[in-house]
């Protein structure tokens, strides 16, 4: 997420200091009072999303951070494995640490024009293959919706339905041909509520990684469209499980409740790398 210095010299540059900042400002500290975990009890969503994640495995010993997630250090990585990573804004510690940890390529994808300036300080790096395109059920052009408090872009919501912009997007079937891969090691993708879709149809076309890390964002007030939600994650579970997934809850220390980091990883795999 763009930092305040960030917004700051951003906004400096593009001579809108007056005008956005003491807005963005005041976003970034109702946001703050919002998330914080001290007061998380106060939200009955937030406490529902609690209760539903416990029945979820937690990681052990087993399981190794990289960057700002963890894997199944029982499947082994190198320099010539498959990669995917969604959803980028400002943070690539994760795709970092695989690069160099592992020397393998990364297949980054994020149209938020947050994330295309950002990369551009990684241009000389060529293990990040960055594309400015999102990821979707189809090949085509979609709206994406900034949220009024600031953070990610989303295809998911029309909250603020006068700020978004178009981009690309492309199925993983389609990035798979592109890229000519028939196998993917890592999936990581924290689209904003465009997980459980994309991995829906990836199930329907039998793509299976041996890892897949998700961030599954809740709705937040509406309270069909939050039964609805854990109604269609768990059944995105149940598939997951019945093709041979073990899953498990990812620690995560700020906004707790209001999404679920989950970590699929194949079952079989894992064991054969203990045998």
């Amino acid at each position: 997420m763009e930092s305040i210095i960030q917004k700051l010299d951003r906004n400096i540059r593009q001579g809108t200091f007056f005008k956005n900042v003491p807005l963005a400002l005041k976003n970034r500290v109702i946001k703050k009072i919002t998330t914080t975990n001290l007061i998380y009890f106060f939200d009955k969503w937030r406490v529902l999303t609690k209760k539903y994640q416990q029945g979820i495995k937690k990681i052990d010993s087993s399981f190794v951070r990289v960057g700002n997630y963890y894997l199944d250090s029982r499947l082994s990585l190198d320099k010539k494995s498959v990669i995917y990573s969604l959803g980028v804004l400002t943070d690539i510690s994760f795709d970092l640490a695989l690069s160099e940890n592992y020397g393998c390529k990364v297949f980054m994808y994020d149209p938020t024009p947050i994330s295309i300036a950002f990369m551009k300080k990684y241009t000389a790096n060529t293990r990040l293959m960055y594309q400015p395109i999102g990821v979707w059920t189809e090949n085509t052009s979609l709206k994406f919706y900034i949220p009024k408090l600031g953070g990610s872009a989303s295809v998911m919501s029309n909250q603020a339905s006068n700020n978004y912009f178009r981009a690309k997007c492309l199925t993983m079937e389609t990035l798979m041909q592109q890229n000519k891969h028939n196998k993917i090691d890592v999936f990581k993708a924290d689209i904003e509520g465009a997980a459980l879709p994309v991995l829906n149809q990836m199930i329907e076309k039998e793509i299976y990684p041996e890892q897949i890390i998700a961030e599954f964002e809740r709705p937040r007030k509406n309270k069909l469209e939050i039964n609805a939600f854990f109604n269609d994650l768990t059944k995105l579970r149940l598939k997951l499980k019945e093709v041979g997934y073990q899953e498990y809850i990812l620690p995560r220390q700020r906004a707790l409740y209001y999404s679920l980091e989950l970590l699929f990883v194949k079952k079989q795999t894992a064991k054969n790398e203990c045998i």
